[in-house]
C-alpha cells in the first residue's frame, strides 16, 4: 500500500451527503483514511459546473495503486463531486 493525499471539493447546497458518498467511494475500494479535514468553503478559481464555491475536504490515506483509478472514475460519476485530486506522498 502507498500513501495518499486527496482533496475534494463538493457543492455546497450538499455537502454532508456528498461527503458520506466520498467516504463510501474511498472504503468500497479499500482504502484506509489515516486522517480527514474540512478546509471548508472556498471561492473556486474558475467556475466548475456553474458554481463558483466549493467545499473542500482533505483525506490522508493508505491505498493500492490500482483502486486509484476506480476512485477518480468514481468520483467524476457523482455530480455533487466539483474535483477530486490524487497526490501519491513519498515514502
Amino acid at each position: 500500500m502507498r500513501n495518499y493525499e486527496i482533496t475534494a471539493v463538493y457543492r455546497t447546497n450538499a455537502v454532508e451527503e456528498t461527503r458520506n458518498s466520498f467516504k463510501d467511494i474511498l472504503s468500497k475500494n479499500g482504502v484506509a483514511v489515516q486522517s480527514e479535514e474540512d478546509w471548508g468553503n472556498k471561492r473556486l478559481w474558475h467556475h466548475v459546473d456553474g458554481e463558483e464555491n466549493g467545499f473542500y475536504h482533505h483525506f490522508k490515506c493508505n491505498a493500492e495503486p490500482s483502486s486509484i483509478a476506480k476512485i477518480e472514475n468514481d468520483a467524476k460519476l457523482n455530480l455533487n463531486i466539483l474535483k477530486a485530486m490524487v497526490i501519491r506522498q513519498n515514502g
